[in-house]
């Protein structure tokens, strides 16, 4: 199922449940693990030399974020692509995120976000010129909001926050690979400005813009494959009903005609 050579690591045996977790998160926030895919408990421990206990703890725990589901029938399976959950991250996000523009920055803090700002600057030009950095940009996008939930002084808080950036950017990836358009990454160095600046407006205008771009790409992009997969039944559906014939243009011989 995984690659070990990408998995593996030399773990001591206490932490081997720990990084199985992050193993599997990455696997499913990459897509490596499709949405809808079957878990198997008795293939994961074989894989990362755990026990079947080991295993069920780290996939609760990915539950709980919202990675998996379980059910009697099916057991462990990815969390399948929804408009429910792309509307629940949306409305998380917009609740939770705010409060990253409350916390207070020391001079390291400022130095230390505005560096990330003009590399985010630096890499958003160097994508304009036809370089494809959206993954590091992304990534630098990231370190700025962890930066921020770091400082937070709230863990509950944080660990929330980075299952719904996670989660998100599961989306994100998942659309991404099965349509041509991308997402457009937001424009971060200009929230980092107008935080360390002290214009907390502007800032909280900033998150409510880069929330409402994310949401309308994802449900449009899953608006687009819901109507495609409509459009592959009707198709079929048709196909079923329509009286097959020969290539003589004559009804096939028990075929009703009208």
């Amino acid at each position: 199922m995984l690659d070990q050579e990408v998995y593996a690591s030399p773990i001591p045996p206490q932490g081997k449940g720990e990084a199985a977790g992050r193993a599997l998160r990455s696997a499913i926030v990459h897509c490596v693990l499709a949405p809808g895919e079957r878990l198997s408990e008795a293939e994961l421990a074989r894989e990362f030399g755990l026990g079947r206990g080991a295993v069920r703890a780290a996939l609760a725990r990915l539950q709980a974020g919202g990675f998996v589901t379980s059910t009697a029938r099916s057991g462990w399976v990815v969390t399948p692509v929804s408009a429910g959950e792309i509307r629940e991250l949306s409305a998380a996000r917009r609740h939770l995120e705010p409060l990253l523009c409350t916390v207070s920055l020391d001079e390291n803090d400022s130095a230390h976000l505005r560096n990330l700002a003009e590399m985010h600057v630096a890499l958003t030009h160097r994508q304009e010129l036809g370089g494809d950095m959206v993954p590091t940009i992304r990534r630098c996008e990231r370190e700025i909001l962890e930066c921020l939930s770091a400082r937070l002084g709230m863990p509950i808080v944080a660990g929330w926050l980075s299952d719904l950036w996670d989660r998100s950017i599961r989306l994100v990836h998942f659309f991404e690979a099965h349509a041509p358009v991308k997402l457009t990454p937001a424009n971060r160095s200009r929230f980092v400005e107008a935080l360390v600046d002290g214009r907390k407006a502007d800032a909280l205008s900033h998150l409510a813009a880069a929330n409402t771009a994310l949401e309308t790409y994802l449900l449009d992009r899953f608006l687009e494959s819901e109507a495609k997969v409509g459009t592959r039944t009707s198709r079929r559906a048709a196909d079923r009903e329509k009286p097959l014939e020969p290539k003589s243009g004559k009804p096939i011989s028990g075929t009703r005609t009208a």
